[in-house]
């Protein structure tokens, strides 16, 4: 990978987690109409890491708008007690800036120029940056920007020499490149700078690993500051931070070489209120300070190693967890295929049987380890609902708050990535379809304020998502009215039940309101939701109370790639069944067997029936029994309740690697139903994975 695209990954990640607690900090402190003295500095390092991560890699509108930013948040920091009514607009246009850099950022990612128009939201900062610092704004001039206040506190015209040693986190790659980040992120905080690595390339990445990296500064500002912004160093294990005495300082600064000049600040420092521009490193080094510096007192030269806690974590591409995945897979799959070939099955070695028995053991503990590495918080996406609710309420003027359970629950990242739009659409559901405005629900009896709540949870090998709100409910005749004008029942009222009539608004352009609006009235997005969960292998159920609300239901696997099944067989032809679905199997009985008029078929196990489904007649096999009480039966259990699964004969375990159906079936015979994907077996022959959740609902 070239040098320059690992630059680009660099400033991608580490900006987008920025704007991600940012934002999460933003929505948390609107609750309280005001920004505490503590997220105002935050806000102000933020902006000035983008600021100064931006110059570096050459985007100039990103990095004017994040010095806007950055100044304004500086008067802050001087005046916290902001003007009436200040905050409101303040944190609104904080929130619209992460918007625009998220989406300036993803063109970045996508090799793209981040080319959006900056200006708007930077008159809108310069603006509040004259109302919190009481100053009248100054006529603009061309090609000049307006911003007036100092970007830090502290500075007092005396300079002062300070010394740093970074170590970054082990493993977490591009030192070099993160040392240069570093030298620019102090931007303005400094009159002169100088380091060791004296040239910031590729090859000094080892020095940097075993030594750390070195700095010294002459600067007018306190160190407070200077040791603040450098804590904030992305990946960064410890930090030591003194000052020195001038003599030191200015022999230090005079030992290395120049390092690379910081970007020429948009404000001339007198205008910032700064003390007048020293000589940089760039610049040639005064004569009187060039001569060799002194032997210093091995106390103060010697510098240990670092004594602060290490931190055992490294920075990974997700590509590599991906292919490590996809060889854990076929790792799996060939150790079955060896292990469970006929030719072999039928040796009988003691010896072979041992060893493959470790080996089973050894692949069940790799599958594990690289599974947790994929396991991540479903937090991070939960916490993005919070800006949809916000931004509905202000839209609607609905009052609401969202309530987030289960947040720690871990799902595999690919899950993750795909649940973000089903989410996004159905709490917009809720906001516009299912919250009442706030005089309707007084006037019923509810709190002004609805409240929508976001439950995650496990559950043996799925993951349990549930959207409730307690607003109005569905309607159930206006659903069935509306699903019979377009076709989509030919049943009456009476005949249809609850679960079919609230299943409608899963039908693909189905809506029931009469005029489009900015959130809904086109049948799009609970049918976005419904084809995407069923991508991933989930099913959505939906439930309502007339005048209490609505849940929405996702279950969803916990992983996408490899899962413990039962290997059954139906004539010529095996499926697998998930081992977590199954609660037990057995032959049947005659006197347990009940047999409707219409002929459909049940079966009592310890007082309770459950139906019977033959799996030769669901998939059209030919061949296999059809006598109950000659092959086994499989009763399968899920959320939406048990069914039991007519066999011929039951095979063995299986670890099964998931692989979607091939794409050319599903142009053909469209989504197939009862299929969650399917797998290749040991002797090499492909079997089909059974969606036991699709299987219960057809019941």
């Amino acid at each position: 990978m070239r040098t320059g695209d690992s630059l680009t990954e660099i400033y991608v990640y580490e900006n987008t987690q920025l704007l991600e607690q940012l934002e999460e900090m933003l929505l948390d402190s609107e609750k309280n109409a005001a920004l505490e003295k503590a997220h105002i500095d935050e806000i102000f390092r933020v902006m000035h890491t983008i600021k100064g991560s931006s110059s570096m890699m050459g985007y100039e509108g990103l990095t004017k708008l994040a010095h806007g930013m950055e100044d304004m948040f500086a008067a802050l920091r001087q005046n916290l007690n902001a003007p009436k009514g200040a905050w409101e607009p303040i944190i609104s246009l904080v929130l619209e800036c992460v918007d625009f850099f998220k989406v300036e950022i993803s063109k970045v990612q996508s090799g793209l120029a981040p080319d959006g128009d900056i200006e708007a939201l930077h008159g809108r900062a310069v603006a509040l940056l004259h109302m919190v610092s009481g100053e009248a704004p100054a006529a603009a001039q061309p090609g000049k920007p307006t911003t007036t206040a100092p970007a830090y506190n502290g500075a007092n015209g005396e300079l002062r020499y300070y010394q740093a040693r970074l170590f970054f986190t082990p493993g977490c790659a591009m030192e070099s490149v993160r040392a240069f980040a570093v030298v620019n992120s102090l931007d303005g905080l400094y009159t002169r700078i100088a380091h060791e690595p004296r040239d910031l390339n590729v090859n000094c990445d080892e020095a940097i690993i075993a030594n750390g990296f070195l700095l010294y500064l002459e600067s007018p500002y306190d160190g407070q500051e200077i040791e603040i912004k450098l804590s904030d160093t992305m990946f960064l294990q410890s930090l030591e931070f003194f000052e020195l005495s001038s003599q030191e300082g200015l022999a230090l600064l005079a030992a290395p070489p120049a390092a690379p000049a910081p970007a020429t600040p948009e404000v001339a420092p007198q205008a910032r209120g700064e003390a007048p521009a020293q000589p940089t490193a760039a610049q040639a080094v005064p004569a009187q300070l060039a001569a060799p510096a002194p032997e210093q007192d091995s106390k103060e030269a010697a510098v240990s190693a670092p004594k602060g806690i290490t931190h055992n974590f490294i920075s990974v591409n997700v590509g590599k967890v991906d292919q490590l995945m996809d060889l854990v897979g076929e790792i799996v799959t060939t150790e079955s295929m060896v292990i469970k070939h006929p030719e072999v099955v039928n040796l009988h070695i003691e010896s072979f049987e041992k060893q493959s028995r470790r080996l089973r053991q050894l692949t069940d503990e790799l599958q594990d380890v690289v599974m947790s590495i994929r396991m991540v918080p479903i937090s991070s996406t939960f916490r993005k609902m919070q800006r949809i609710v916000r931004d509905m309420s202000l839209k609607t003027g609905k009052e609401a708050q969202l309530v987030l359970l289960g947040e720690q629950t871990e799902v595999d990242k690919n899950v993750i990535e795909n649940l973000s739009d089903p989410l996004m659409h159905m709490i917009r559901n809720s906001m516009d379809h299912g919250l009442e405005p706030a005089a309707e629900r007084l006037a019923k009896g509810k709190p002004a304020m609805g409240t929508i709540v976001l439950e995650a949870r496990n559950t043996g090998g799925d993951v349990i998502i549930t959207i409730s709100d307690d607003g109005q409910g569905l309607d159930r005749d206006k659903l069935i009215k509306k699903a019979q004008e377009r076709g989509l029942t030919q049943k009456s009222e009476s005949e249809i039940s609850d679960r079919e009539a609230y299943n409608f608004i899963l039908a693909p352009g189905f809506s029931t309101n009469e005029q489009v609006t900015e959130f809904s009235g086109r049948g799009v997005g609970m049918d976005v939701v419904c084809s995407n969960v069923e991508k991933m292998g989930g099913s959505v159920s939906i439930n309502s109370v007339p005048g209490k609300g609505t849940t929405f239901t996702l279950q969803i696997p916990l992983t996408l790639a490899i899962i413990e099944g039962m290997d059954v067989r139906v004539a010529s032809e095996h499926y697998i069944i998930p081992i977590l679905n199954i609660r037990e199997s057995f032959e049947l009985q005659s006197e347990d067997l009940i047999v409707a008029p219409d002929g459909t078929e049940s079966i009592i196990i310890r007082g309770k029936c459950y139906l019977v489904r033959r799996l030769h007649e669901l998939f059209g096999v030919p061949g296999a029994k059809e006598d109950l009480k000659s092959g086994i039966m499989v009763l399968v259990e899920s959320e939406r309740g048990s069914v039991c699964l007519f066999v011929d004969q039951i095979v063995g375990e299986q670890q099964a690697v998931i692989k979607p159906l091939p794409s050319f079936i599903a142009r053909i015979l469209g989504r197939l139903p009862h299929l969650s994907g399917c797998t290749i077996l040991g002797n090499g022959s492909i079997s089909l994975i059974l969606d036991v959740n699709s299987l219960v609902s057809n019941t």
